[in-house]
């Protein structure tokens, strides 16, 4: 009989000590404003992937797939370089636009690029290496990051 009222309490005591918790822990705080990710994408996968935001520039490169000269890079984001970032955005509307380029369909490499602003996303796909000069100084700068 004690073994069992013995297992009542602990079992009790477990249910009570186990319970979830309503804290929620966030490594990294909830980012508002512009945010943008960009992959430069060709026929072999990946070649970098860039995220900008106001406050950091992060370039990463894939693992084993480059020379080792190539190394992931972190940064404050220059207020200089989010405004041009942002007035791209503003003159070629990249957040209602739909472009969905494939150069890298032949053997090119294209630029994926997610903006995320207020709630709204859009993902456009422009050729990295375009002879038309549509776009040019957008891509010139994405080459300069």
């Amino acid at each position: 009989m004690k073994k069992t009222i013995y297992l009542f309490v602990l079992s009790i005591l477990l249910f009570l000590g186990c319970k979830k918790s309503d804290n929620k822990i966030d490594s990294e705080p909830e980012i508002s404003g512009l945010q943008i990710e960009i992959k430069a994408v060709s026929g072999w996968g990946d070649e970098m992937n860039i995220s900008i935001d106001q406050n950091k520039t992060e370039i990463k490169y894939p693992k084993g797939s480059l020379p080792e000269t190539k190394k992931d890079k972190a940064y404050k984001t220059s207020d200089a370089t989010f405004k041009r970032l942002s007035s791209y955005i503003d003159t070629y509307k990249l957040m209602d636009v739909k472009i969905e380029e494939c150069a890298r369909c032949a053997d090119g490499t294209d630029y994926v690029i997610k903006i995320k602003l207020d709630g709204r996303e859009n993902t456009v796909t422009i050729a990295a290496h375009r002879t038309d000069g549509k776009y040019a100084d957008l891509l010139d700068f994405i080459d300069k990051l």
